[in-house]
């Protein structure tokens, strides 16, 4: 069989997610990126040495059973790494200038190929201005925070291109929390002279003009790493230095993190992403089908706009996966073949919304037996979640308001007094809505 790598590769995830499931992919898998094809081995990146290790000793013999399967070769083995990927960036000079750690840059996460919307523009703006003007006190620390695959890792990026390509004379650092605390924990090691490692390892960022740090979530709960970042921090922002951090929630609502850091976090600008409105994720479709230079009819690009909604990473892995079947099986993509697909990429968040997956899914989240939430009981522990449950339902599936209340075996007036209220908490307390939109994010996979 003839086939193209980066499409084996492709088709090799979507079959990954439904054997580990939504959590478990998005956990360990859904940053994974194709790097080379040579002799029967796939090299497969991945943006953390944790993650390099832990797929490597769990999932290594799934992945290359199911490459097997799809190239029909027996031949076919893996490897992982974590390594940057080498970048061709036109006439750069003096590359060693910058820092790059194991978190690699993509070529396309640019400005010039970010889609602006409503959800994202402020954000957009933000990060370009910090990309021409480091330092500036109402814009350090830009941290940006937004859930999974709506693009703050593009943006932070494409600041990391800028200066890679238009300020010669500065030195970056773009690293995770996680390869943050790894490098923290090698300084450490009892068998180097520690004090020697830990000044090599602040001046890896200390000489930084822009410390640029993805998921700082994760540093939640990790006293020695906070302090250490913490003086770190203190140290770039005195001498003028911009740091720029992302994650998947405000300041605020990390926890545990220490008060210190929280207010440090606040000091400059905040800015969210939400998820991509119709308009813009028929931009981002048609922008990425261009692309993988696949014509598609106008009905089935609405079709995919209006069904692909969670985030702009789950729409360009729906356009991956139409090309690879295109390439691959040679399917016709009529509107019926491209439902079949999509439903199928969907797959485990399809299945899972319905009144009991939701239902299943909220009484695990709050701690109590899903059957309770279907009983006559009102007190507060069954009634939240009752109520969430409801919530969820009318967002995420097609249920009216009856079909809602008659699986609850009430009225739709309740129905309808219970999105009110949901509503109207998650409003007012930013802790319950972040509690509504972890559940949703787990149900959508």
């Amino acid at each position: 069989m003839h086939f193209l790598p980066e499409d084996v590769f492709d088709l090799c995830l979507d079959r990954a997610k439904k054997f580990m499931g939504p959590e478990k992919y998005n956990s360990w898998l859904a940053n994974a990126s194709f790097r080379s094809y040579d002799n029967g081995v796939f090299t497969i990146g991945l943006d953390s040495e944790i993650r390099s290790n832990f797929v490597t000793q769990h999932y290594k013999e799934n992945l290359e059973e199911l490459l097997r399967k799809i190239t029909e070769k027996s031949d076919i083995s893996v490897v992982f790494t974590h390594v940057p990927e080498t970048l061709s960036l036109g006439k750069i000079q003096n590359s060693s200038r910058h820092e790059m750690f194991s978190n690699f840059l993509k070529p396309g996460y640019v400005f010039d190929r970010f889609i602006q919307g409503p959800n994202n523009r402020m954000a957009f703006a933000t990060a370009q201005a910090v990309a021409y003007e480091m330092g500036h006190s109402s814009t350090n620390p830009l941290f940006i925070y937004g859930g999974v695959g709506l693009g703050k890792t593009h943006l932070i990026q494409a600041i990391a291109h800028h200066i890679k390509e238009n300020q010669q004379d500065k030195k970056f650092s773009y690293i995770s929390s996680e390869e943050f605390l790894t490098s923290y924990v090698r300084a450490l090691d009892p068998n180097k002279n520690r004090t020697r490692a830990m000044d090599i390892f602040k001046d890896r960022f200390r000489n930084s003009h822009y410390l640029i740090m993805d998921d700082v979530q994760f540093l939640a709960g990790k006293e020695g790493t906070q302090d250490v970042f913490f003086h770190l921090f203190n140290d770039l922002y005195l001498r003028g230095r911009q740091i720029i951090l992302t994650s998947d929630r405000p300041p605020h609502e990390i926890e545990p993190l220490e008060e210190r850091l929280i207010s440090r976090f606040q000091s400059g600008m905040v800015v969210d992403i939400k998820p991509p409105i119709l308009e813009t994720r028929l931009a981002i479709l048609n922008q990425k089908l261009k692309d993988e230079n696949i014509q598609l009819d106008k009905d089935i690009v609405l079709y995919l706009a209006e069904t692909v909604k969670s985030n702009v990473r789950q729409l360009e892995g729906a356009v991956n996966l139409l090309a690879a079947n295109i390439r691959i099986q040679n399917i016709e993509l009529s509107l019926e073949n491209v439902r079949s697909i999509v439903t199928e990429y969907l797959g485990a968040s399809s299945r899972r919304l319905n009144p009991s997956s939701i239902t299943s899914t909220v009484g695990e989240f709050f701690g109590v037996n899903p059957n309770s939430l279907k009983g006559k009981q009102r007190k507060r522990e069954i009634l939240v979640p009752r109520q969430v449950s409801m919530f969820l339902m009318r967002e995420l599936t097609s249920l009216s308001l009856e079909e809602i209340g008659s699986f609850f075996g009430r009225d739709h007036s309740t129905v309808l007094n219970a999105i009110k209220r949901i509503n109207s908490k998650m409003s007012e307390d930013s802790f319950f809505k972040r509690k509504i939109l972890d559940i949703r994010e787990g149900l959508l996979g």
